[in-house]
């Protein structure tokens, strides 16, 4: 199985979105890292969750501070979601014991969004809630059990992004798969509206799947 090390060669490798910047870390038990704020918001959670919390508010941090920016906390809003210093957009991702931050200045994107999933086929009865058979059928000749996979991670990645913008929440029905084509496309009216497009880098390598959704201001 790929671990954070070969995630640092892939992304090392890759054709990032200009201006995103990112880091990698393990999800750990010590918590001594974290603002009292952000074990705050752990203290009833899991150990595993603990961890990958941890994790990944230290990849955050890292890739912040390659953005220029001071370590700071990254407080848990009600929502849930991560509460990111103004002039940044940003997203937290966790799989297979890897965790993983990507951040952006806001001037330069208008929303980021990422995924991260092993590649390993997916139980034929969740198919359905995730993708349609067109959908499915474009990523031929993958079978529908990891094409879902693929869909899935996009369709997170794309939901990611949208959400500190419209805060609107939706099943993956609202959003059309486009892959291979590296686009989503809204197809309810709800958050960004019917119609939106949404530009998706997809890698699968390494027995992962990575899901990027940069929105730009155009």
């Amino acid at each position: 199985m790929a671990g954070a090390a070969d995630l640092r060669d892939l992304l090392t490798r890759a054709a990032l979105p200009e201006g995103v910047v990112w880091a990698v870390s393990e999800p750990t038990e010590d918590l001594s890292e974290l603002y009292p704020v952000e074990r705050e918001a752990m203290s009833r959670a899991v150990p595993a969750r603990r961890a990958e919390f941890a994790g990944g508010r230290l990849a955050a941090r890292a890739a912040l501070r390659q953005l220029g920016l001071p370590d700071q906390a990254i407080p848990k809003a009600e929502d849930r979601a991560p509460v990111w210093p103004d002039g940044v957009v940003a997203s937290i991702t966790h799989a297979g014991g890897i965790c993983l931050a990507m951040a952006a200045r806001a001037q330069d994107w208008r929303a980021l969004g990422i995924d991260l999933e092993l590649d390993a086929p997916m139980e034929p009865r969740l198919i359905p809630a995730i993708a349609s058979v067109p959908e499915l059928s474009r990523l031929s000749p993958l079978p529908f059990e990891r094409a879902g996979v693929r869909i899935f991670s996009a369709k997170e990645a794309a939901y990611k992004a949208q959400y500190p913008l419209t805060r609107s929440l939706f099943g993956f029905e609202a959003m059309e798969s486009l892959l291979p084509d590296p686009r989503l496309r809204m197809v309810a009216e709800m958050g960004l509206g019917r119609g939106t497009l949404f530009p998706m880098l997809q890698i699968a390598e390494l027995g992962l799947i990575l899901s990027v959704c940069a929105v730009s201001h155009g």
